[in-house]
């Protein structure tokens, strides 16, 4: 009895090592197995993620900064008694506008970067919470024990 228990699970874990360096499993990089191209690309998404929500957030900060220099701009709080005070009224109003214009473009790119940057992470995070043990007959036909990503 122990020896057919014993044959049955050196079976079973030849057949898992025979499904853990499957040809097919290779990706792009034929030096690769599945599980190391895997998590690259993980680290990767994870990574970018990373990156994009924190150039959103300086993005964020940046463009607020644009708004209040607009803003101030814009108001122009100058001594009305000057020469040629609506001419400079006028330039301060398109100066203005022009710190306004960039601080909504800057608004937009961040509200962009933010959004691709939690949609890598939340893929990053459904990936890592699809890693399963998966045992039995495995996706390429063969008995065995394998990881699943």
């Amino acid at each position: 009895m122990r020896m057919l228990f014993l044959f049955i699970l050196s079976c079973f874990f030849l057949l898992h090592t025979n499904a853990q360096t499957d040809s097919l499993a290779v990706k792009k990089n034929p030096s690769l197995t599945s599980a190391q191209y895997d998590s690259l690309y993980m680290a990767k998404r994870n990574n970018s993620g990373n990156l994009m929500i924190a150039g959103g957030v300086g993005l964020c900060g940046a463009s607020a900064y644009l708004i209040y220099q607009g803003l101030k701009i814009y108001r122009n709080p100058e001594d009305k008694t000057k020469a040629d005070y609506s001419a400079r009224i006028q330039q301060n109003h398109s100066q203005g506008t022009i710190y306004l214009a960039a601080a909504g473009v800057g608004v937009a790119v961040a509200a962009v970067l933010l959004g691709l940057g939690i949609r890598n992470k939340v893929e990053f995070k459904n990936h890592k919470k699809m890693l399963e043990m998966q045992s039995g007959l495995l996706n390429n036909g063969n008995l065995g024990l394998a990881l699943n990503f």
